[in-house]
């Protein structure tokens, strides 16, 4: 069971300063596959941004790019990494943005933690342009491939690539909002 959000925001903001020593390698890994399947983009969000890894990757593809995150520690790291950056704190499930606002949205390795991945999925849904795309991420001991395109199904996009990263602890799924 996810942890409540407060708890994951404190624990986030507790160890921002050790994150990428910590899961940088790992990380990466998984910014390479999405970065692979990445298109060009006027506006980009990125949701659970973090330390701000895969910024860098998102604005050689995009024009604009936001990101999000619940935690202000990791927001203050991602700062200095990601200058071209709109850095904004804010929930998954509460995104603070008018409908059809972005024209990609990226998101790794949040799902497992949000207590309804199904309504987050819904969310990004909502925020995502029309023939918008939406790449999300998730630990595969968590979801399955099956499981990211039942939400984005069940969100009225359409899931266009599923799968589990080789060599990897995630399952990915790119998706396409359609009308």
């Amino acid at each position: 069971m996810p942890l409540h959000k407060p708890e994951l925001k404190r624990r986030y903001d507790l160890t921002a300063y050790m994150y990428d020593q910590r899961y940088g390698e790992i990380q990466r890994k998984k910014y390479q596959v999405l970065a692979k399947n990445l298109p060009r983009a006027n506006r980009a969000l990125d949701v659970g941004c973090g330390t701000g890894m895969f910024l860098s990757l998102l604005s050689q593809k995009a024009k604009f790019i936001v990101g999000i995150d619940m935690s202000a520690e990791m927001l203050q790291i991602a700062r200095k990494r990601a200058a071209g950056a709109a850095l904004v704190q804010a929930d998954a499930d509460n995104l603070p943005f008018a409908d059809g606002s972005f024209d990609v949205i990226v998101s790794v390795t949040l799902l497992q933690n949000m207590p309804d991945p199904a309504f987050t999925v819904r969310e990004f849904a909502r925020v995502l342009r029309p023939a918008g795309i939406a790449m999300m991420t998730s630990l595969k001991h968590k979801h399955s491939p099956q499981q990211l395109m039942a939400w984005t199904t069940a969100a009225n996009l359409k899931p266009l690539k599923a799968w589990e990263m080789q060599n990897g602890e995630d399952v990915i799924c790119i998706a396409r909002r359609e009308g």
